[in-house]
């Protein structure tokens, strides 16, 4: 099956997912896991509802969801599910959060999906498809950074809630804002309207963005200076990197003015 294929099950697949987010957004509580982040009874409605359509497509491929694990089969393909991210976001009623479908082969990230139901954006991205955004407000628009003009734009680095504690950013010459969501940090660098986003996650939380990012045409590097591989995305790495997404035309200003606070 093709990625355009693949692509057109996901649509109706994450949509359907999203009216049981929907449905529970504003009347749900939450309650802690063992890594100190949010989970909702929507978080694991939605990924049992990802796995079912998933596994009814593509039966002979991986799957794994943020809640639940692995789902293993034999294959180079991985389905890398983050139902809701930004589940704080959604629990306090802001519209800042998304349902996330990534398709890994191999090392390689190489389809993605995300779908922000309250805002009603749909994002896609496939190896050698190009990107794209539908919705009320922006219709279709193919995604291309490569030649937005930064100068007629704010420089925006996108960070994490807690990203003070460890990290400075006062040599960067733009803002720094958190909005509450990964995926939704990504998207909103792949649109040309962040220079970059910094995040320490696992594959599941940059699975359906990355695809999107790439086509693009944004960049993906480490602080540390190693080379990016999205299996190291997992929670049983020891030394999980620190990703920068960028822009292209402010990679280098991003890589070498956000440094660790010292102890």
């Amino acid at each position: 099956m093709d990625l355009q294929e693949r692509l057109n099950i996901l649509r109706p697949l994450i949509k359907q997912a999203s009216q049981i987010a929907l449905a529970k957004f504003g009347h749900i509580c939450g309650h802690n896991k063992a890594d100190g982040t949010f989970v909702t009874q929507a978080d694991q409605e939605v990924e049992a509802c990802l796995i079912q359509g998933l596994q009814k497509h593509f039966p002979a491929e991986n799957v794994v969801g943020e809640e639940t694990g692995w789902h293993q089969a034999a294959s180079d393909y991985i389905w890398s599910i983050d139902p809701i991210d930004g589940t704080s976001a959604y629990l306090c009623r802001l519209p800042t959060w998304g349902i996330s479908i990534g398709l890994i082969k191999g090392n390689e990230p190489i389809l993605g999906m995300v779908y922000l139901p309250v805002l009603n954006e749909l994002y896609w991205g496939a190896r050698g498809l190009g990107a794209y955004v539908e919705s009320p407000l922006f219709g279709l628009q193919k995604l291309d950074i490569r030649n937005v003009d930064l100068s007629q734009k704010e420089h925006l680095l996108l960070v994490p809630s807690t990203f003070h504690h460890k990290y400075a950013a006062n040599k960067y010459h733009g803002k720094v804002r958190s909005l509450g969501s990964t995926v939704i940090h990504a998207l909103t660098v792949a649109r040309g309207d962040a220079s970059g986003a910094f995040m320490r996650i696992y594959h599941w939380d940059v699975a359906g963005v990355l695809p999107i990012l790439f086509e693009a045409g944004g960049c993906v590097d480490t602080l540390e200076g190693t080379p990016f591989n999205i299996r190291d995305l997992t929670k049983d790495n020891p030394k999980l990197p620190t990703l920068i997404l960028s822009n292209p035309q402010d990679r280098e200003a991003l890589l070498t003015k956000l440094v660790p606070l010292k102890n």
